[in-house]
């Protein structure tokens, strides 16, 4: 297969959509996919070996990784069951191009997490269409996944609201009661105000999760995350 193109079309002015990481050890073939995905939306990272490859996955978080069995450090299949053995990485759909395209490879491939598997050479129209799908297919499932997580989040917040705010209403009614007995008493009318604006900040929290649509994990102290509200529902 000739890989040399002398007139690649002009790349649109828009970001890319879609990186993609392209372990294949012929510079070539990396060069003919760049050239001819990036116009389409596409930022194609490329990676000459096994162990290049499976670091940057790690390091720069693809979209989707184009896997060539034969590499000149280790099978295909290895980086495979590197990718998928990782947290990180995990969840990456992998498209597999390969010339050993026989039906125990197919298996293998599949077996191992592979989500699709091209034959070469390849139409790269083709082979566009089978990394579209791919994604498409992982970005739904998560979103099926995020929306079931939050589903589930919304039921035990309601559960816990319900069980919360009848304490809260009672602190609310002893502190009024408590600023009422001592009106004349800057100390503890200070205290009651103290108690009442913070029981209404929880029932706002409660509030908020009961409508929450997208939590987002982020760096809290080291080694630990924390979830944050995204985004809420507007109050009706």
């Amino acid at each position: 297969m000739d890989l040399t193109i002398q007139n690649p079309r002009p790349r649109p002015d828009r970001g890319a959509t879609t990186r993609l990481l392209v372990i294949d050890d012929d510079p070539a073939m990396v060069r003919f996919v760049e050239l001819f995905l990036e116009p389409e939306g596409f930022q194609v990272i490329g990676a000459l070996s096994g162990a290049e490859g499976i670091e940057q996955a790690r390091l720069r978080s693809p979209d989707a990784v184009l896997l060539d069995l034969i590499l000149p450090d280790m099978e295909g299949w290895e980086v495979l069951r590197a990718l998928k053995a990782r947290p990180e990485t995990s969840g990456v759909p992998v498209v597999v191009v390969s010339a050993r395209t026989g039906p125990e490879d197919r298996m293998r491939s599949l077996d191992l997490g592979a989500d699709d598997l091209v034959a070469k050479p390849f139409d790269i129209r083709e082979l566009q269409a089978r990394i579209a799908s791919a994604v498409s297919r992982v970005r739904q499932q998560a979103l099926q996944t995020e929306a079931e997580k939050i589903t589930t989040l919304r039921r035990v917040v309601a559960s816990v609201s319900h069980e919360v705010n009848n304490p809260l209403a009672a602190i609310l009614m002893c502190a009024e009661a408590l600023e009422r007995k001592h009106p004349d008493d800057p100390d503890v009318v200070k205290k009651s105000r103290t108690i009442q604006s913070n029981v209404l900040r929880i029932r706002d929290i409660l509030k908020k999760l009961e409508r929450i649509r997208a939590v987002v994990s982020k760096p809290y102290v080291a080694g630990e995350r924390i979830l944050e509200i995204d985004d809420v529902e507007e109050e009706p």
